[in-house]
């Protein structure tokens, strides 16, 4: 689970690399110079899980994946078609892909979220999965979606995973 306090330290991570890229980095202090960060969450506000969906890496993706319930000895081979298929991008879209296109980090067919004969709502949204297949733009909602037609089918719907 990812804490408000992770999430605040990997933004400011992110804004020193951003500053550092653009050169104005010199003139602010060294990050171990800077004071420890606090965040107080009041005892009136629940605290809920998000499941983070920016992924800079496929690192990130794989990290999403773990969380999300994927089998561990699974990671290297969905890495390799997330690799292949999106360079782990979650809103990587192939239109020219039969079936209505492909879509998100491994890149799964329309076939899987369009209606048709045997799933006439589609077959991931029958799973309660997503109710579009724009949704597979979403990293956790694409895991979610990969690792259910893994269960179902293997890697065989991705000839890259062979």
């Amino acid at each position: 689970m990812i804490t408000a306090p992770q999430i605040i330290i990997s933004v400011i991570g992110s804004l020193w690399a951003l500053t550092a890229f653009l050169g104005v980095a010199r003139s602010l202090p060294e990050p171990s110079e800077m004071p420890p960060v606090e965040v107080v969450v009041p005892a009136s506000v629940p605290i809920t899980t998000t499941t983070i969906t920016t992924i800079a890496t496929c690192d990130d993706a794989l990290q999403l994946a773990l969380d999300l319930g994927f089998p561990a000895e699974q990671l290297a081979t969905l890495e390799l078609v997330m690799h292949r298929e999106s360079r782990c991008l979650p809103h990587a879209h192939n239109v020219d892909d039969p079936m209505g296109g492909s879509y998100g980090l491994t890149q799964i067919n329309g076939f899987w979220c369009l209606p048709n004969s045997q799933w006439p709502i589609g077959w991931l949204q029958a799973k309660g999965i997503l109710d579009e297949c724009s949704d597979l733009f979403n990293a956790t909602t694409s895991l979610r979606a990969t690792h259910e037609i893994y269960l179902n089918s293997g890697w065989n719907p991705w000839r890259t995973a062979k």
